[in-house]
């Protein structure tokens, strides 16, 4: 660990070193003497920036919330104008299908998800989270409609709940499967799923 680094850098660096051990062991293996080591360091630094491992934990996941986010930002611009081919694109990122995904980080997000079902500081983040991306879902789906891309009595939030569910879940069987489901593979189950809601250009069957 770099002897010189503001407090914020040496925080997301300890955060760095718990996702690496949740991705190699699990997230009850992260214990503060574990992810030191993980880190290079003593346990009396990493508590100088952390006062207690739940105060790690949420500061973990909006840290890699913010990663994902990135991600999912440049999938979306660097897709072309389309509203579907933008949606998939971020969706992609979401469904564990982008190449650019860290190593084991659906089993990080799948270890701090099952964590969140009784840990409230985690479920109210997950839960905003979710609730964001089907806000924007909703979004494009709405945009879709006045662009007469998609039936025009779609009911753009069911569908922004189930394109949510839909690539929540294609993450976790990229978490637990990934011989079965590969990046490519969500990438074309996703782009299916979306073919089945998009009218081509035009608005035409």
């Amino acid at each position: 660990m770099p002897r010189h680094a503001d407090p914020e850098q040496r925080r997301k660096q300890v955060a760095e070193a718990l996702l690496s051990v949740v991705e190699q062991e699990g997230l009850d293996a992260a214990s503060i003497p574990r992810i030191a080591r993980e880190l290079g360091a003593t346990t009396g630094l990493v508590q100088t920036y952390f006062r207690s491992k739940d105060e790690l934990l949420l500061f973990a996941i909006d840290h890699l919330g913010e990663l994902v986010q990135a991600r999912v930002t440049a999938a979306v611009q660097a897709a072309n104008d389309d509203v579907a081919d933008r949606l998939h694109a971020g969706m992609a990122v979401l469904a564990s299908g982008d190449e650019s995904e860290r190593e084991g980080e659906g089993r990080i997000w799948l270890a701090f998800l099952a964590r969140a079902a009784h840990h409230p500081g985690l479920r109210e983040r997950h839960v905003a989270g979710a609730k964001e991306i089907r806000l924007r879902c909703q979004y494009a789906f709405e945009l879709a409609k006045d662009l007469r891309r998609v039936p025009p009595d779609l009911d753009t939030k069911r569908a922004a709940l189930a394109l949510q569910a839909f690539a929540d879940g294609l993450a976790v069987q990229r978490a637990l499967e990934p011989e079965l489901v590969t990046q490519a593979d969500a990438r074309d189950l996703l782009r299916e799923y979306l073919d089945r809601i998009f009218l081509p250009d035009g608005g035409k069957p």
